[in-house]
């Protein structure tokens, strides 16, 4: 009877040793799954922050032009751009426009629409200009841009020199586009204007 008591406390022994063990085995397991999949979570979010620019097909334009007669403008006089559409044969309701210019050497002043049918927004931000043109909701009728001038604007220069306005096709997440009757977004071509101050 002892002898049997003897080896049932061996067995006991070493199933308590084998539970222990097989217990820490776990832990320590656990451990490096948890560090591994943290390892996968980081590297996945660092990949969805890199962005690979793409160039995006363009239809139609969006351009500046220089509303003046002179070449030259003058310290204090305003200088009046146009903004010059075609929407190359969409229907449009709706565009946006951004607008890089030296805002330390011009204050921007105004933008009409020169078009009824369209109602201009004006953003001021750091280093460039977002307009917002949407269609007014009294006019049903499509609205086809063919190289048009729909918006007026006024800027007024402080210094002399050489300058440059440009029609940005994107800046960060704001971009130039059309909208058209069926909600599609239509990515016009759009270009630079050389502003000369004396």
């Amino acid at each position: 009877m002892e002898n049997n008591n003897k080896i049932f406390i061996y067995l006991l022994v070493i199933f308590f040793a084998a539970f222990i063990g097989s217990g820490i085995f776990l832990l320590t397991s656990n451990k490096k799954t948890t560090n591994n999949e943290q390892a996968v979570s980081t590297s996945t979010i660092q990949q969805k922050n890199v962005i690979f620019p793409t160039s995006m097909p363009t239809k139609g334009f969006i351009n500046l032009e220089n509303n003046s007669t002179v070449n030259v403008n003058k310290v204090g006089s305003p200088v009046e751009l146009n903004l010059l559409v075609d929407s190359n044969g969409e229907n449009v309701t709706a565009f946006d426009t951004v607008i890089s210019y030296d805002q330390v050497s011009f204050d921007f002043v105004s933008s009409d629409s020169v078009n009824p049918n369209f109602k201009v927004y004006s953003y001021k931000r750091d280093n460039r200009l977002t307009l917002t043109v949407v269609k007014t909701g009294q006019n049903d009728i499509g609205t086809i841009f063919k190289g048009e001038v729909i918006i007026k604007l006024v800027f007024q220069p402080g210094v002399k020199g050489n300058f440059t306005f440009a029609v940005l096709s994107s800046y960060g997440k704001e971009t130039t586009k059309f909208v058209n009757e069926k909600t599609e977004i239509i990515y016009p071509g759009t270009n630079e204007l050389k502003v000369i101050v004396n």
